[in-house]
């Protein structure tokens, strides 16, 4: 019989004795910091000088308890276990109490949700040696390790995950595995992604014997929500992205000049259509030869600019880049522009580049996509320290005139990232965020995800890397086609990214290319400068409304609500204001998103994990916990909508109706509408209507309140740049809401936490959605203003100025 020690002292957590595994638990409560097993290699092997504490190692085996539902598995045929970080494999810090004991050559570890056994000397991790199940006999899981494969598992029913683009795509792709299964469990192999070093360019290639294995698993049975925890303990937060990007984007490729945006923006205020980021495509870029757009124009159609790649502005479009950016940082826009990652040989910057890099290689499809008929396409090779700072020297003039966010737009060019077990998207968007964290800014770079430019998608590498993304990009789904099926499609697709932990997905709301031409989706010019079927394209801007980010954009075609006639004119500009009243609501989503996980765009399972009904409507979710979202998919106005309402009172944020759950109801939704719920009792933070939103807080909030029931809400806030909200540097505020036969009582929350700018006074404007007209209605006791519509069954309550530093209360008598 082996010996098990616990720091050098004997443990009666590993004796191999018939104690009863009740004896077994009051000798062993594990704690945070609990003493682990060790035991001693088999006759032979090396065992390692230390352990973390609470590792449990048997022979080549060890066994990391992280959580209650998470575990890692690595076996090392040399016995050398590796300690350092991952790429996604950031933070594995203990945090729940287990037992081990080994019995009749088995060693059993069990925390309060799972169990895991493991034959001892069985050799390498198999669906044969080893077996995780749940202490409640839920599920029960025999984990494969494919080699040599994109990470995956063979638990069944996998929830979906992601995909790398939607490039050239008119309607649904399969899409890569996430984390959560119907199965209850998932193992994230991690064995060949590369580990974090202090040494540039900052990763190392493992160097593993043969068999070596790593992963982790999740087994989490039907509780959704603590897989996403648990990973975002593992792989890290996503950051908070400012403010202001949870707004309106505007984007379209066509060459717009310094002197066209303020008559564009003019066109927005006048339509009173708010606006936040501007993302200018590749047109900002300086012309590489005067034949490039006439060349161009023969392929493409007709355009006034052509340039591909290139590291400085266009001077006849921009002659002050910097003053243009300070126009419309004035005006409340943050600017982005478009990186293709190349370089010409004619460019101004290629001889100083060359210099640094030594000679590049030539890509000839980029020297045929740059139309310059006097220079070629150059790439980099971005895991090569040289290569890296020459790279980012070229954005460095750029990003010193005021730019706020890049645009990664690797969709052709052969540059490269390639290394054994690296994902080249995630390496070039670590990159690119390490770079804006550099200059202060909270922004990520907008950007494929999980794969590659090379090789067929999903990935080339191949690597885990899509477990990291969310820490580094805003997921830029790209160039597709507009059909309804699309629409559909992208929903379920935002919702689904949160299977991999990515709170921010970003589509070209519209579509880039247009309808398809002969059932064919490319950027032809045909469809380029087209306008989508009227419908279409409202019932997209309605989509977007309810999108982690909201980007509108196209291939030089129509895309902004004036350009079409007056009732779409109207259902669009609607949805653009709704959206940005939504900021404050958005923004404490994305906090949540940082400190625990969770998705801003939901799927249905994730709060109804035991329902059937909840994995049948992929293309319905939810915002937060309290917005259900059903986007239509038809033509016709109205249209119809086939809606799943959840258990409980669901309130329609348009009419004010009120449906009962669980229950099917297919609707006629009017082309002005959408159908868009709110739980019942429920508060939602919003702002009012502004033309575009600020980086700190406002003074003027709304609060809106659905059906007399009892709910609550919250509010998140901090300077909205920066990072002092990693640091203590926020604050929130809670809504709590009662009903009564008496009436209603709205309990606003005094602010907890502080920062630079915090407010210390603010006014609210009140709303309560589907009541009667009150008797009475007051604020602190005192009598206030109120007006009531009884078409919507709306109460407006008006509070004044109150202080932050207490609570408040409003009541309604009834």
């Amino acid at each position: 019989m082996s010996t098990a020690s616990v720091l050098g002292r004997p443990s009666p957590c590993m004796r191999q004795t018939s104690e009863s595994m009740d004896r077994v638990r009051l000798l062993c409560v594990a704690a945070l910091v609990a003493g682990l097993a060790i035991i001693p290699a088999a006759a032979g092997a090396r065992a390692p000088s230390a352990q973390p504490l609470h590792a449990v190692v048997v022979g080549h085996a060890r066994f990391e308890v992280l959580s209650s539902r998470l575990i890692r598995l690595e076996y090392a045929p040399d016995g050398h276990f590796e300690d350092r970080p991952t790429m996604v494999g950031r933070d594995r810090t203990p945090s729940a109490a287990f037992t081990a004991s080994r019995s009749h050559g088995v060693l059993t570890i069990r925390t309060a949700a799972i169990e895991l056994r493991y034959r001892v000397g069985s050799g390498p991790f198999t669906a044969r040696n080893v077996t995780v199940s749940s202490r409640n006999g839920a599920w029960s899981a025999h984990p494969s390790w494919p080699a040599g494969t994109a990470p995956r598992s063979s638990a069944p029913g996998n929830l979906g995950g992601w995909v790398r683009a939607l490039d050239d795509r008119a309607g649904p792709v399969p899409l890569h595995q996430g984390l959560l299964t119907r199965g209850g469990w998932y193992l994230l192999d991690d064995s060949i992604d590369p580990v974090v070093s202090e040494r540039p360019p900052r990763f190392a290639v493992r160097h593993t014997a043969t068999g070596y294995q790593d992963g982790y698993f999740f087994g989490y049975g039907d509780h959704y929500l603590r897989a996403l925890r648990d990973l975002r303990t593992l792989t890290g937060p996503a950051p908070l992205l400012p403010r202001t990007a949870f707004g309106v984007w505007f984007s379209r490729y066509y060459a717009y000049s310094a002197a066209d945006y303020p008559r564009l923006v003019r066109q927005f205020r006048h339509n009173d259509v708010p606006l936040d980021t501007i993302s200018i495509d590749t047109d900002w870029k300086r012309q590489p030869s005067p034949l490039s757009p006439v060349l161009a124009g023969a392929v493409v159609g007709s355009t006034q600019a052509w340039s591909w790649n290139g590291w400085e502005w266009n001077s006849t479009l921009f002659p002050h880049p910097k003053r243009f950016i300070g126009w419309a940082h004035r005006h409340g826009i943050a600017i982005a522009l478009n990186i293709h990652p190349s370089i010409d040989s004619t460019d101004p910057k290629y001889d100083e580049t060359v210099a640094k890099t030594g000679a590049l290689p030539l890509d000839a499809m980029c020297t045929l996509q740059q139309i310059d008929p006097l220079g070629e396409c150059h790439v980099f090779d971005l895991t090569q320290r040289r290569q890296i700072n020459a790279y980012f020297a070229l954005h460095a003039p750029v990003a010193a005139d005021g730019v706020d966010e890049w645009w990664l737009d690797w969709c052709c060019d052969a540059t490269t990232a390639s290394a054994a077990g690296l994902t080249p998207d995630t390496w070039l968007n670590l990159l690119y965020a390490k770079q804006l964290r550099a200059q202060g800014s909270r922004w990520l770079v907008l950007s494929r995800v999980g794969g590659s430019h090379q090789g067929d998608d999903p990935v080339a590498g191949p690597g885990p890397g899509i477990f990291a993304e969310h820490r580094y990009a805003i997921h830029f789904t790209a160039d597709t086609c507009a059909t309804w099926a699309m629409i559909g499609f992208e929903a379920k697709l935002s919702a689904e990214e949160g299977n991999v932990g990515l709170p921010y997905v970003s589509h070209d709301i519209g579509s880039f290319n247009g309808a398809p031409i002969r059932k064919q989706c490319s950027a032809t010019a045909a469809s380029s400068g087209s306008k989508l079927p009227a419908a279409m394209y409202a019932r997209w801007v309605q989509l977007g409304a309810f999108q982690p980010i909201l980007r509108l954009h196209s291939n030089h075609g129509a895309r902004l609500p004036w350009e079409y006639g007056p009732s779409v004119d109207k259902a669009a500009a609607d949805a653009l204001r709704l959206r940005e009243r939504l900021v404050p609501y958005l923004y404490t989503l994305g906090r949540r998103a940082y400190d625990s996980g969770q998705p801003i765009v939901r799927s249905l399972y994730l709060q109804w994990p035991r329902l059937h009904a909840a994995y049948r409507h992929p293309a319905e979710y939810t915002v937060g916990d309290d917005v259900l979202v059903r986007p239509v998919t038809a033509a016709g106005n109205p249209a119809p909508a086939r809606v799943w309402f959840p258990p409980g009172r669901w309130v329609d944020y348009f009419t004010g109706q009120t449906y009962v759950g669980p229950s099917h109801r297919t609707l006629s939704v009017p082309l002005d509408r959408m159908p868009v719920f709110v739980r019942a009792g429920a508060v939602l933070p919003m702002q009012p209507d502004v033309p575009h939103s600020t980086p700190g807080p406002r003074d003027h909030l709304v609060l809106t309140v659905f059906g007399a029931q009892r709910g609550s809400g919250r509010l998140y806030d901090d300077a909205g740049r920066g990072f002092g909200y990693q640091h203590g540097a926020f604050s929130w505020i809670r809504f709590r809401h009662t009903a009564t036969a008496g009436g209603q009582r709205l309990r606003i929350g005094a602010a907890t936490g502080g920062f630079p700018g915090s407010l210390a006074t603010r006014a609210w404007k009140v709303r309560f959605r589907d009541v009667a007209r009150p008797r009475a209605v007051r604020v602190a006791g005192r009598a206030v203003h109120w007006s009531y519509d009884p078409t919507t069954r709306t109460l407006t309550v008006r509070t004044g100025e109150l202080a932050t530093s207490r609570s408040w209360t409003v009541r309604v008598v009834s």
